[in-house]
């Protein structure tokens, strides 16, 4: 397995499934050379992920860490294509960025002061 960050669009609304534990799949579609493009399947299990891809439309731009696992499969017409599969530990959505980082434009600032550098808080 290959760890990687993909970057694409959803190109349909994720679904959940259920089997000995819940998940949910979903196809991204990531851009390659000139106007090819590679199909990466997605399988999330923790929740938070989860609720990240349910959260999305088809067509929303996403943005995803985790294990790759490449394959082939072969068409009717008996041509090898590329599989991409990937298990999702992470999802970067521009809702999310921006909850992160607050509205466009605003300014961020400390809530609390910082530590001391002579004394240990426990937060690294």
């Amino acid at each position: 397995m290959i760890s990687a960050l993909i970057q694409g669009t959803l190109k349909r609304t994720a679904s959940r499934r259920i089997g000995k534990v819940p998940f949910v799949v979903a196809t991204v579609r990531v851009p390659t050379d000139g106007n090819e493009a590679a199909f990466v399947d997605v399988i999330a299990f923790d929740d938070a992920v989860c609720q990240a891809l349910l959260s999305l439309s088809a067509g929303e731009p996403v943005a995803l860490a985790g294990t790759l696992t490449a394959g082939v499969w072969i068409t009717k017409e008996g041509e090898p294509r590329p599989q991409l599969k990937m298990i999702v530990n992470a999802v970067l959505t521009i809702a999310s960025a921006r909850r992160k980082r607050g509205a466009p434009g605003a300014v961020q600032t400390r809530t609390e002061a910082p530590a001391s550098r002579g004394r240990s808080n426990g937060v690294f």
